[in-house]
């Protein structure tokens, strides 16, 4: 990762050093060439597969995840999960987002479909998305932000869309209040979604555990032939 940005300093810097393990981590079970474009659009290599160490991103939302966790009290390690969900998604949607405006460039080199073609860059931003409800399957209180946020975006992206068919003068003009809107669900949700699910975090770990903690009793009184929950 890129550690000359300003917000690259102090607190998010910290984050950013607990996210990339796990990121890397969560993108390895994919099958290899996704794998490699998984990396390239996460700015760990080239579109060759050779490391790459330039702009990656700010690393903003997971950093978001994290301090909020801390924020009520619990370790930054226990928002991991909503910390990688998250960064995952803006992934994804940047990868789409690339398609959709035929932008060529992101941030000072190729864009994912640039290096790769139209298709590759969809498969590989459906996988990332794969990827993040991966991540918060099991964290029901997380599920139901990230989810939310998903929908925002795509309204978000939706309303920008149409954006481009309206005028910009007259009667029909975009209004600022639209456009807000429009900002607000394709950035302000993800990051929303961000604090949200970094903050019920523990709540969510507690509940994992718990679940998991039933399969051995289960299988256990199955065998014993007795009822037990």
């Amino acid at each position: 990762m890129n550690f000359s940005h300003p917000l690259a300093g102090g607190a998010v810097a910290r984050c950013r050093g607990l996210l990339e393990p796990a990121l890397r981590e969560a993108v390895s079970v994919l099958h290899p060439w996704g794998a490699r474009m998984a990396a390239f659009a996460l700015g760990w290599s080239d579109a060759d597969g050779k490391p790459y160490r330039g702009d990656s991103g700010k690393g903003v939302r997971p950093a978001v995840s994290m301090l909020a966790a801390e924020a009520v009290g619990a370790g930054a390690e226990s928002a991991l999960p909503a910390a990688v969900a998250v960064e995952l998604v803006h992934a994804f949607s940047l990868a789409h987002d690339d398609i959709i405006d035929h932008d060529e460039r992101r941030r000072h080199r190729e864009a994912l479909w640039k290096a790769y073609g139209v298709g590759p860059a969809l498969l590989a931003g459906d996988a990332l998305l794969a990827l993040a409800v991966r991540q918060v399957a099991e964290r029901p209180e997380a599920m139901t932000w990230v989810s939310a946020a998903l929908v925002e975006l795509v309204q978000g992206q939706a309303a920008d869309m149409a954006f481009e068919n309206r005028p910009w003068h007259g009667p029909r003009q975009v209004t600022l209040a639209e456009y807000v809107e429009m900002a607000a669900g394709k950035t302000g949700g993800l990051l929303g979604a961000a604090a949200a699910a970094g903050g019920l975090s523990r709540l969510d770990g507690d509940r994992s555990k718990a679940r998991r903690s039933l399969v051995p009793t289960r299988l256990i009184a199955r065998g014993s032939g007795e009822l037990r929950p």
